[in-house]
């Protein structure tokens, strides 16, 4: 239980960071959906905490023909070349007043995906990654940090591929510091009761590979209620030393009171682990131990009275050796009982 509670309060903590993008804790954050559950629920999320934070919010439109609320800026890009996206996320980030954080907001990165596999477009996509998470040179005042996230598809299959460079998602996975998978709950549901039933996990959507059947049909959801609805994420965390964190969380949909105006409410953090969710909370079964198991073995697993009272009675002797000193510069001492079998001599103990 120490266990389960000391890792529920360091990736809770951890989920928070990522998505409030405090300390900026990822500067790359690659999201992988599919049709099955997009990831525009984890995109409006990012955006409600980055105005709850007060961070400067530039969404990238390759996708999305409405501005989304609460955005600060958006870029228009299925109309323009790499190098003026470039040039307009440049000058939106440069009225980013000194000291605030700025955060990139990419709804799809199929296209630039494509651009990077087309010989004939001469598109290098690191390089472009990179140039958006660096400050405006021309800026009177450049943000305090700049994180990106960005949304790839991965059930959209590419234009052309080339056999002798890493492909776009690989590429991108390697680069990126945090990796969240979007699941859908209804499917985990259904995979969840397959499973504790000892049956084949379903398929749902393109995977059934039924002709004309794009997404599943979510079986289970109506039967949700309000608090029990939303998405699932899974989490790949890269720290700075290198060591990777794998965790599962559920984002419940957000209530009207955190949409609308900013309330002390808003600022309660909401996602939590999947294993405390209702439907996949694991219940403790106390398992009675039996007499006639134990009645076989060769040793006995527990203690008498004496042998009890015994334990009790032991005292170690480096107990006794840390009372008293201690000072500075003393060290440690040895404690040890003359038995009749020792031969001392006081003469020599003195030398």
């Amino acid at each position: 239980m120490a266990g389960l509670s000391h890792r529920r309060t360091h990736n809770l903590l951890l989920i928070s960071k990522l998505l409030n993008q405090r300390d900026h804790a990822s500067p790359f954050t690659l999201v992988l959906d599919t049709l099955e559950q997009p990831a525009k629920p984890l995109l409006r999320e990012y955006i409600r905490r980055a105005r709850l934070g007060k961070t400067h919010c530039i969404f990238l439109a390759f996708e999305t023909l409405v501005k989304p609320e609460h955005v600060d800026a958006v870029v228009s890009c299925w109309d323009k070349t790499p190098f003026q996206i470039s040039q307009a996320v440049a000058t939106a980030a440069s009225s980013v007043g000194g000291g605030r954080r700025c955060l990139l907001l990419i709804d799809s990165l199929s296209a630039l995906a494509s651009w990077s596999v087309d010989p004939a477009a001469d598109f290098n996509l690191t390089s472009f990654l990179s140039a958006l998470l660096q400050p405006p040179q021309k800026a009177q005042a450049t943000p305090s940090a700049i994180s990106l996230v960005a949304v790839y598809h991965a059930d959209v299959p590419l234009t052309s591929t080339t056999p002798y460079t890493p492909k776009p998602a690989e590429l991108m996975a390697y680069l990126a510091t945090t990796i969240i998978h979007v699941h859908s709950l209804p499917n985990l549901l259904a995979e969840k009761s397959a499973r504790d039933r000892s049956l084949a996990a379903p398929s749902f959507g393109l995977e059934e590979g039924i002709e004309g059947v794009l997404i599943g049909l979510k079986p289970g959801l109506q039967k949700l209620r309000p608090g029990e609805r939303g998405v699932v994420l899974e989490l790949e965390h890269r720290r700075k030393s290198g060591r990777g964190v794998h965790e599962w969380y559920f984002l419940p949909e957000p209530s009207s009171a955190q949409t609308e105006t900013p309330t002390p409410q808003s600022f309660k953090e909401v996602a939590m682990l999947l294993d405390d969710h209702p439907l996949f909370r694991k219940t403790q079964v106390d398992i009675p131990v039996d007499d006639q198991d134990l009645a076989d073995m060769t040793f006995e697993l527990g203690l008498t009275k004496r042998q009890r009272q015994e334990r009790e009675g032991v005292v170690l002797p480096y107990f006794d050796a840390q009372k008293g000193g201690g000072g500075p510069g003393e060290g440690g001492r040895i404690l040890y009982d003359m038995g009749v079998e020792d031969d001392f001599d006081d003469e020599e103990d003195e030398i």
